[in-house]
C-alpha cells in the first residue's frame, strides 16, 4: 500500500475525532432544554472537551513518544468511541459531562501521535504538505459534525448521533490497526517521559508553538461553536445555521493545507501566522462588533477562517524543527495541545459570562481580537527564533569561524 493512502488514513483519524467538536453546537438547544442547562453550563460542554488537552496534552504527548504513536492513536480512538457510548445513556447532566470528559481523553490521545506517524510514513520535502494536511483534520471533522448532526437528530435524536460518532471512532481504530505499521520494538522508548518533558520545556521553539496555538484555538473555538445559537437568536433556521457554520469552518481547511504548501516554496513561517492573525482580528470585529449587514458579516467569517487557517497548518508543518529531538515530536505536539486546551476551556466560558452580562454576542471580537494580538506577537518573536537559528547554523557550517 502507497505511503499517500497510509498519510491519508492518519489524517482520517483526526478528522474523525473531530467530528465530537461538530456534533455539539447543533445540540447544545436540545441538551439545554432536556438537562436544563444554564449559559454558562452550556458553554462547560463546549469547554469540557478540551479540558483533557489542557491537563495532560504533554503528558500524552510523553505518553505517544515512549509507548508507540500508533497504540496512543488506536486506544485514543477507542475511548472516544466509549466516551460517546456512555452519555447516551444519561439521564442527567453529571453522567453526560463525564461521558464528554472521556471524550476529551480520547479525543486527545487519538490526535496528539499524528505528525509523529507522518513522518515514519512521508519524507522529503512532502512532509511539509503532509503536515499542514494534517492540521486540516479539525476544520474537516468539525465540519462534518456540523453538516449532519442536524439531520441525524431529526432521524435518532441526539443520542443517535452521538452512537453514530461512537461507531465511527471504533471503525477508524481498526482501520488505522489494519493499515498503519506496527510500532517498531523499543521504538520511541529510549528517553524517560520526564526527560522528554523536560526536553521541550527547556526549549523556546516549543513554548512558541503552544501558545501560538492557544490563541487561534481559543479564537476557533468560541467563534465557531456559539455561531450557530448565534444565528438562531437572529431568527435564522437551525438547519441553516449549522450549514452556514460547517461551510465556514469547511474553509478553514483551504488555509491549513495551503500553510504546508506555501512553506515548501519558501514563505516563512512568521509572515504566514502574522498574516493569518492580522486578518482574524479585522474579520472578528467586522463578523460582530461593525453592526454590518449580515452579508458582510458571514463574508468576514469566512475570510477569518480561510487566512487563520494558515495558523495551524504552519505551527504543525513547524513542529519536527522545533522539537528539541526527533524522539520528542509528539511531546511537543503535546504542548501545543496543552495550550490549545488552555485557550478552548478558558475563552468559551468568558465569552459566555460576557454574553450573559451584556445581552448579546457583540463583545466577542473584543475578547478574540485581543488573542489575535497577541499570535501577531508570536510570529514576530518565531521570526527572531528563526534568524538566531539561521545564524548559528551558519557558524556551525563555517567550522565556527
Amino acid at each position: 500500500m502507497s505511503f499517500q493512502w497510509r498519510a491519508a488514513v492518519l489524517v482520517g483519524s483526526g478528522v474523525v475525532a473531530a467530528l465530537n467538536i461538530g456534533k455539539l453546537p447543533p445540540a447544545l438547544a436540545t441538551l439545554r432544554d432536556e438537562f436544563e442547562l444554564s449559559l454558562v453550563q452550556v458553554s462547560w460542554m463546549v469547554a469540557l472537551f478540551t479540558l483533557g488537552a489542557a491537563l495532560l496534552g504533554m503528558a500524552g504527548g510523553s505518553i505517544a513518544d515512549r509507548v508507540g504513536p500508533r497504540r496512543t492513536m488506536i486506544s485514543g480512538l477507542l475511548l472516544l468511541g466509549g466516551g460517546s457510548v456512555l452519555a447516551t445513556v444519561a439521564h442527567g447532566a453529571p453522567l453526560l459531562f463525564v461521558g464528554r470528559a472521556l471524550e476529551s481523553i480520547g479525543f486527545l490521545l487519538a490526535v496528539l501521535p499524528g505528525p509523529a506517524l507522518l513522518r515514519r510514513q512521508v519524507g522529503g520535502e512532502s512532509l511539509r504538505g503532509w503536515l499542514g494536511a494534517w492540521g486540516s483534520y479539525m476544520p474537516i471533522g468539525m465540519s462534518l459534525g456540523l453538516f449532519a448532526a442536524p439531520a441525524l437528530m431529526a432521524a435518532t435524536g441526539w443520542r443517535g448521533l452521538w452512537l453514530a460518532c461512537a461507531v465511527a471512532a471504533f471503525g477508524w481504530a481498526l482501520l488505522i490497526a489494519v493499515m498503519q505499521p506496527r510500532d517498531p520494538p523499543h521504538a520511541d522508548t529510549v528517553q524517560p517521559l520526564a526527560a522528554l518533558a523536560r526536553a521541550s520545556i527547556g526549549s523556546q521553539g516549543p513554548w512558541l508553538l503552544a501558545l501560538c496555538f492557544m490563541c487561534y484555538a481559543a479564537q476557533f473555538i468560541s467563534i465557531f461553536s456559539f455561531l450557530p445559537d448565534i444565528y438562531r437568536t437572529a431568527g435564522i433556521a437551525a438547519q441553516t445555521g449549522a450549514s452556514l457554520t460547517a461551510l465556514a469552518v469547511l474553509v478553514n481547511m483551504v488555509g491549513n493545507i495551503a500553510a504546508g504548501l506555501l512553506m515548501q516554496r519558501g514563505f516563512q513561517r512568521a509572515t504566514l501566522i502574522v498574516a493569518a492573525g492580522t486578518t482574524m482580528a479585522v474579520g472578528a470585529y467586522l463578523a460582530f462588533g461593525s453592526g454590518l449587514a449580515f452579508g458582510w458579516q458571514y463574508a468576514a467569517v469566512l475570510a477569518l477562517s480561510g487566512v487563520g487557517g494558515l495558523i495551524p497548518g504552519t505551527l504543525f508543518a513547524t513542529v519536527p524543527f522545533y522539537a528539541p529531538s526527533v524522539a520528542a515530536v509528539s511531546t511537543t505536539v503535546g504542548m501545543m495541545q496543552q495550550g490549545a486546551g488552555f485557550g478552548q476551556v478558558l475563552m468559551p466560558l468568558g465569552i459566555a459570562a460576557l454574553a450573559q452580562a451584556s445581552g448579546g454576542w457583540g463583545s466577542i471580537w473584543i475578547a478574540t481580537g485581543a488573542a489575535a494580538l497577541v499570535t501577531i506577537v508570536l510570529g514576530l518573536l518565531m521570526h527572531r527564533l528563526d534568524q538566531v537559528r539561521h545564524r548559528r547554523w551558519q557558524v556551525v557550517g563555517s567550522g565556527g569561524a
